[in-house]
């Protein structure tokens, strides 16, 4: 994802941080500067609270990686967003019960980590618990908790902020976890993609249930939560009608077969030209014997044209990513190298081994859209 970097390597998967996370991270510190005649103590408890928050996130997105891994299901990355975190799988597993498994694998890590703070509240008296517990959860109890230290409040407010986030998180409705939860038990009668449906129907109902109420109550964040949820329904059911129609299609129905090669030391400039013509957006790359060296894609035509480097030879700013397929094969393979990789253009060849064409990052998406566009779903 374009502005993330990584952090750290967990189990062999790669943790990112979008920059956008620090301006969250800095907004809530100085709001609770300024809510409190900038306390420094305040502000930094504010800071603490925002990164602990989101290493629970990161907890929570290792439990449904890992779960994932368990059904062969590879996770690209992790992504710490303003909104929370994302698990990039590499595809949703194919069985209903494994994508239960791993949707709820998320909540069920808070669940844990619940009760494990939640232990602590034996070394208290039954009404003792009572109080910490509704000073917690109810901001008018809060004048209980003065008798306890920071220690004590700090450890009970992590049990209910994990109560929180596993709450929240099965809401049924997408992109929460409760939303595939539900998209995983309808798909044992429906099928995936009618389930899909079903599920993302659902959750815009809530979404505009929640909007009212944020109108309302003259509460902004229930109405953007409820726009997002909105939104991010209608994108998995789209995500998920592709992916039926990608499974459905073959990789020779997609390619072109007519191509321009070019070679290691064409000028930039030369591939530039062509590129202008518009039917050509993403290039194979050979040598002087035709022997395929790697790929061009359109992103680094542009970077040498934004140089102004467009006299130096192709093999300058050639990938040598070459992932081929086989023009008979379902097309499934390929649209996951195409999501995951910054080929641009894969090579195609017959069952005899023969270049036949190629699979154009570009055309592939167009192609799809038009397809989607033009078919009756139910």
């Amino acid at each position: 994802m374009t502005g993330a970097f990584r952090i750290a390597r967990v189990f062999g998967i790669p943790v990112r941080v979008h920059w956008s996370f620090f301006v969250l991270v800095l907004g809530y510190v100085l709001y609770a500067g300024y809510d409190t005649d900038w306390d420094k103590m305040a502000m930094l408890w504010s800071g603490i609270f925002v990164l602990v928050l989101f290493f629970l996130v990161v907890l929570h997105e290792f439990g449904h990686a890992l779960t994932a891994r368990r059904y062969g299901v590879t996770t690209r990355d992790i992504i710490l967003l303003p909104i929370g975190g994302v698990a990039r799988l590499d595809h949703l597993p194919e069985k209903p019960a494994h994508e239960f498994w791993v949707a709820i694998a998320g909540p069920l890590v808070n669940v844990a980590i619940a009760a494990l703070f939640s232990l602590y509240l034996f070394n208290f008296t039954p009404d003792q618990r009572w109080e910490i517990v509704n000073g917690v959860v109810f901001s008018n109890g809060n004048y209980f908790l003065n008798e306890y230290s920071d220690l004590d409040r700090f450890l009970f407010f992590m049990a209910w902020l994990n109560v929180i986030l596993a709450t929240f998180n099965l809401i049924p409705a997408f992109p929460m976890d409760g939303g595939r939860i539900l998209r995983a038990l309808l798909s044992i009668g429906l099928g995936r993609l009618r389930a899909t449906m079903v599920a993302a129907r659902i959750g815009q109902a809530l979404a505009l249930g929640m909007i009212a109420l944020g109108v309302w109550q003259t509460n902004p964040m229930y109405a953007l939560i409820g726009l997002f949820i909105l939104f991010t329904a209608e994108n998995e059911y789209r995500s998920v009608r592709m992916e039926h129609l990608v499974g459905q299609l073959k990789v020779d129905q997609l390619m072109r077969g007519n191509f321009s090669r070019v070679y290691l030391s064409d000028a930039m400039s030369t591939v530039l030209e062509i590129h202008r013509l518009g039917l050509e957006k993403n290039f194979l790359v050979f040598d002087q014997w035709q022997n395929l060296m790697g790929v061009l894609p359109e992103f680094r035509l542009k970077e040498a044209h934004k140089k102004n480097d467009l006299q130096a030879p192709v093999s300058k700013y050639m990938l040598p990513d070459i992932h081929p397929l086989v023009s008979a094969e379902n097309l499934r393979q390929a649209f996951g190298i195409l999501q995951t990789s910054d080929a641009g253009a894969l090579p195609v060849y017959n069952p005899w081994n023969r270049l036949v064409g190629v699979l154009d990052e570009y055309h592939f998406s167009q192609d799809l859209k038009k397809r989607m566009r033009g078919r009756k779903w139910f």
